[in-house]
């Protein structure tokens, strides 16, 4: 449910018009969109990442719960895939999200 919320978030912080051009002067493929802090009082810098080609998105946090290549778990820096946006056809449209 909390990978819709952000997801549904960041659709309509960036609207399909994100999605729409991908020959857009002076603009990356990539595009970041900074997010409140972390959840829960962890603290910590987060932000929005969207593949504005082919419409990835991730979110990157300063402060995630990781699991090192040992098995120890830690706080520190990390992405987490949250799927693959379709552009939509009318504004407010629900886009479910689509398989990995």
């Amino acid at each position: 449910m909390m990978r819709r919320g952000w997801m549904l978030l960041g659709l309509l912080a960036l609207s399909d018009a994100a999605l729409a051009d991908e020959g857009r002067a002076g603009e990356g493929r990539y595009e970041a969109l900074p997010l409140a802090g972390a959840d829960g009082g962890k603290g910590g810098a987060r932000a929005f990442i969207l593949d504005t080609r082919d419409g990835h998105v991730w979110i990157w946090s300063e402060n995630e719960l990781i699991t090192t290549p040992d098995g120890r778990r830690r706080y520190g820096a990390g992405f987490i895939y949250q799927g693959k946006l379709r552009p939509g056809s009318q504004p407010g449209e629900m886009i479910e999200q689509q398989g990995r």
